[in-house]
């Protein structure tokens, strides 16, 4: 009870909770500006509990950071819009249900376990330790507050316990184990002869009559692609910025309704020596008791606490809490201690986990940000809030317009302002920019937009850009000539007559090994070399991958039996393989750490097993509306 915490902790929402830090600030802006009680402001509707537009765009903003790691350089925030929502949404009504289901089996979180998941995440600590100021300033900067943000980790807890129950419950069982090493562990003695295709290409001839005939079979694999080009109008809230005039007084308000955003709790540091209850709470309570006495006469307070605290984190540190705002510790501990004065130490007082004495040794003031100091990320904020505002009485403009006008893009480009742009030719995969989002592709190619050249209705890109788009140019899809193509066929038609010739061979080598010839001799004749026969496992990385995939992949054969396969290798050679044994990977050769390696890793596979049915029962009888719109 009440340690410092100093040790990092891991879990399932602990990428989350920095995620949320990070990035919900720079995509969301405001959160305060709205009331999330109310429907226009809800996600979803989860057996009556309302998931908040506010929680989906943490979700969203997460998500988003996992996509971008994922891909790096290559990823396209338009491109995966529509995953990214889908995503982040299953993943917020999914976490209610979670926490619906955790509650209902009486589940909770102490206040201890908030603090020391709260005091444990990197993004709050300095030199290793965490700090009270650093953890309020990041929330402020994400646009939270602590209340919401605490309130949000200790429903993500409850919700860790029960995933964690589920799946840390589940066990392997002898049989599963036996098997799943027999298969893991099997090994099959295999021969092989590669045929290097590229030795019959030489004598191969392809006429003009055999590619005029390939070509004429399949003239829809020589076809240009379809493409057009565009003209495009677009609606972008950063667009909007630079249109947002704001005066001092307006910022100054601001300030003052959001001032405590801008402050820093006031913290203190106390002492604490831990008389946990045990059996006896009168005993702990006069033992506690005496220790009081004891440092009101001037014993060494962290000497009392090294040798007589039952709370373990801090008992090694003279019983130091290190600093503490409201709201972490527990009721009776925090009341106390913010009613002494700095040096006092107060006579026993009980919590659920015991009798605690305590020494105040410190206060830390509340501090605050002034209105300069801040000036600027407020004017940020604003401009932000009333540009997505004005997007959105613009967004209904936009549509009106392009709709009352199907065959021109001029009376919205007046009205609104904006640019007529032109896209490069695209095709129906995509092209550069926005031209890679599918919703653009797939609006360019309908039949009102590339036959009866109409505008386009407006393409929602992100919940901060639209696009509206028509025709300026269409080149249909043709064959092209053979000429272009006859190089490229010829190639192809060589290709398949050395490959068919090189199964000519494996087929007259597969022959010869089942009449009895020996696989060495057989390909000798011929001058293949043979590699010799030795027993291969499914991640042998001394044969090519297709070969032993080709291996495991045939039937299992009889003790004494020979059976061969041809099979094509990654770089176009053909290859003709025997299996001649068959070896099941045995429990009794495991080392202890290998079998635990196995038994954990099928628990956990059986118990995530459990936590998906689990979860797709709870979603088939709950009751769940989702407000697309909101999103």
């Amino acid at each position: 009870m009440l340690q410092v915490i100093r040790e990092r902790a891991q879990g399932v929402f602990a990428w989350i909770i920095i995620g949320a830090i990070c990035l919900s600030f720079a995509l969301w802006g405001l959160n305060s500006y709205f009331n999330e009680t109310d429907e226009g402001f809800q996600a979803a509707l989860v057996n009556d509990e309302k998931v908040t537009v506010y929680e989906y765009r943490i979700a969203y903003s997460n998500e988003q950071s996992r996509m971008r790691q994922m891909f790096g350089e290559n990823f396209d925030a338009d491109m995966f819009e529509d995953q990214i929502k889908q995503t982040a949404l299953t993943r917020v009504i999914d976490n209610s249900l979670l926490i619906q289901q955790a509650s209902n089996a009486g589940m909770h979180v102490s206040d201890e376990q908030l603090a020391q998941r709260i005091q444990s995440i990197g993004a709050f600590l300095e030199d290793g330790v965490f700090s009270r100021a650093n953890y309020e300033q990041q929330i402020t900067q994400a646009g939270e507050s602590t209340t919401g943000f605490e309130y949000r980790i200790r429903r993500g807890l409850i919700a860790d316990q029960l995933v964690n129950g589920i799946i840390g419950s589940s066990f392997a069982t002898n049989d599963e184990i036996a098997l799943t090493v027999k298969l893991r562990d099997q090994e099959r003695e295999i021969g092989y002869v590669t045929i290097p295709v590229e030795k019959f290409k030489k004598d191969i001839k392809v006429t003009d009559e055999e590619i005029k005939t390939h070509f004429d079979a399949n003239t829809d694999k020589y076809k240009t692609q379809e493409q057009v080009s565009l003209e495009y109008l677009e609606l972008k809230v950063d667009d909007l910025l630079s249109s947002i005039v704001l005066d001092d007084n307006e910022l100054e308000d601001y300030y003052e309704e959001q001032k405590n955003r801008f402050t820093t709790q006031e913290q203190r540091r106390a002492r604490h020596i831990l008389i946990e209850l045990g059996d006896d709470a009168d005993a702990a309570k006069q033992k506690a008791q005496s220790i009081y006495e004891k440092a009101k006469a001037g014993e060494d307070f962290e000497k009392l606490a090294k040798e007589n605290s039952d709370d373990v984190g801090s008992a090694a540190e003279g019983g130091d809490l290190g600093f503490f705002a409201k709201g972490i510790m527990d009721e009776n501990f925090e009341e106390t201690a913010y009613s002494m004065n700095a040096g006092d130490i107060s006579e026993p007082v009980r919590s659920e986990f015991g009798y605690h004495i305590i020494k105040l040794e410190e206060i830390q003031a509340s501090t605050g940000k002034s209105f300069s100091e801040v000036k600027a990320d407020i004017e940020s904020e604003v401009k932000k809030a009333k540009a997505e505002k004005l997007y959105f009485d613009k967004v209904e403009q936009f549509a009106n317009l392009v709709y009352e006008t199907p065959d021109s893009l001029e009376s919205a480009k007046i009205e609104l302002g904006l640019t007529v742009k032109t896209s490069p030719l695209i095709g129906r995969r995509g092209g550069p920019g926005v031209f890679s989002n599918r919703k653009v592709t797939d609006a360019a190619f309908i039949d009102d937009v590339l036959k009866e050249n109409l505008n386009s209705e407006v393409i929602e890109i992100s919940s901060s850009h639209s696009l509206v788009v028509r025709l300026k140019e269409h080149k249909p899809s043709q064959v092209k000539p053979l000429e272009d193509v006859k190089e490229q066929i010829t190639k192809l038609l060589t290709d398949e007559k050395a490959l068919a010739k090189a199964e000519s061979v494996a087929d007259s080598l597969s022959e010869k090994i089942k009449s009895g010839a020996a696989a060495e001799d057989a390909a000798s004749e011929l001058e293949y070399s043979w590699n010799e026969k030795k027993w291969v496992k499914r991640d042998d990385s001394g044969v090519p991958r297709e070969i032993v995939q080709a291996a495991f992949a045939m039937k299992r054969i009889d003790e004494g039996a020979l059976e061969t396969k041809g099979v094509k290798v990654a770089n176009g050679d053909y290859a003709l393989l025997t299996l001649t044994g068959v070896k099941d990977g045995d429990v009794a050769n495991l080392s202890d750490e290998d079998k635990k390696e196995i038994t954990d890793g099928i628990a956990s596979a059986t118990g995530v097993d459990s936590f998906t049915t689990m979860l797709k029962a709870l979603k088939d009888e709950a009751e769940i509306k989702k407000f697309p719109g909101n999103l």
